[in-house]
């Protein structure tokens, strides 16, 4: 007799087995749980989090928040109130200085520029003005870039440890970064570009499709640049490219994802990058096979537009200094920070802060935060904090 049910199964027989695929699916994500919500141990730096978790960036009260871990257990809420939203790529929205005392938070949304006590989250100052990204020299000295209405950028500002601006420059970018052994200052955006510490242009090249959306410089004084493909804008692509000081092009590496942060490990030179990778759903042609079962309801028009649709998965990669992929996780994010004591990865994931070490191995995770995008920084112990 020939099997009356889906798939050569007869009713009987698939019932038992869809039972069996469903413990079998419940047991899996109960590991899952359990090896993602590890709590994750650091080295003595605090790690910082600004999250995007208020989808309403329009009506007060605003719920962007930075989150600390470090002092404590657990992620605490330090600062309260930001008004922020989605961007292109993980720019340094969230800065630290180099010894860790103080960081800045660009407010997108909320227009302002604000300093903060990294210990307390204590307010320092506050300037108003469209931030996108900002950089902190050994003087504590912090590169703001400006934007008016453009992703690339509009203007540059230096300001003083007391948030007085006292230099203006008209060159712009999206993301940027501090060379503080070689007084450069380089930008990214629509461009790339190399300034002194004065803002004064030194060096332009112009590679890039669409947008550069991220920047970090190695122990030689080169650079990495992550820049992203967008559909209507002719010659853009998803790839890393290692530019030397002088402006050449020295490494080009095409990605079949989407980078959205790039960060260099200035011990060895090698290169981290996180961002998405779209897919199409691998059980995309089963609605046709569900037209042949009869499951009422199951298989109304939710199910089959949830199995047709395409999703973006997380990713992050590590390359060594010439360019060669060293090792790739399925864990990413829009934001990527490496922590100069242990060389220890953090990745602000789609959900969840993660934490791994140099060689990918998953150390442990955080929730309790937005689906939205985050910005991860990390700053490192100051002798008070590394004597308590």
């Amino acid at each position: 007799m020939r099997p009356n049910g889906p798939f050569g199964y007869s009713r009987k027989q698939l019932i038992p087995l869809l039972a069996v695929f469903a413990i079998v699916s419940f047991l899996a994500f109960l590991r899952w749980r359990q090896v993602a919500n590890v709590q994750p141990a650091t080295s003595g730096s605090t790690v910082l989090v600004l999250d995007d978790c208020d989808s309403d960036y329009k009506n007060p009260p605003f719920e962007d928040a930075v989150k600390t871990f470090g002092r404590h257990a657990e992620l605490m809420k330090t600062v309260a109130d930001l008004n922020i939203c989605q961007t292109v790529g993980g720019c340094r929205a969230l800065a630290v200085s180099p010894d860790g005392s103080f960081f800045v938070v660009c407010e997108n949304v909320g227009d302002r520029l604000t300093a903060y006590e990294t210990q307390t989250g204590k307010k320092l100052w506050s300037i108003a003005g469209k931030f996108t990204s900002a950089g902190i020299s050994t003087l504590g000295m912090t590169y703001a870039l400006m934007n008016e209405g453009t992703i690339y950028g509009k203007g540059v500002v230096i300001l003083d440890r007391a948030g007085r601006i006292i230099r203006k420059g008209d060159v712009g970018g999206f993301d940027i970064v501090l060379d503080a052994d070689r007084q450069a200052l380089w930008l990214v955006g629509a461009d790339i570009k190399k300034c002194n510490l004065d803002l004064e242009v030194q060096m332009t090249c112009g590679p890039i499709g669409w947008c550069a959306v991220s920047v970090d410089v190695d122990g030689d004084g080169c650079i990495w640049v992550a820049e992203r493909f967008h559909p209507d804008v002719k010659g853009s692509k998803d790839r890393l490219l290692r530019i030397s000081p002088k402006g050449e092009i020295q490494k080009t590496v095409d990605l079949d994802w989407s980078p959205l942060c790039v960060r260099v490990d200035r011990i060895d030179g090698s290169v981290w990058a996180t961002g998405c990778r779209a897919r199409k759903n691998p059980l995309s042609n089963l609605p046709g096979k569900l037209d042949r079962i009869h499951l009422g309801w199951i298989a109304g028009g939710w199910l089959r537009n949830l199995l047709q649709r395409g999703r973006a998965d997380e990713v992050t990669q590590r390359y060594d200094r010439q360019g060669t992929r060293l090792l790739e996780m399925k864990r990413g994010g829009n934001s990527i920070e490496i922590d100069p004591a242990d060389r220890t990865i953090w990745i602000a994931g789609q959900k969840k802060l993660w934490h791994y070490t140099a060689r990918g191995e998953k150390l442990g995770g955080y929730g309790a935060l937005s689906s939205s995008q985050k910005w991860v920084a990390v700053a490192p112990a100051t002798q008070e904090t590394a004597s308590k």
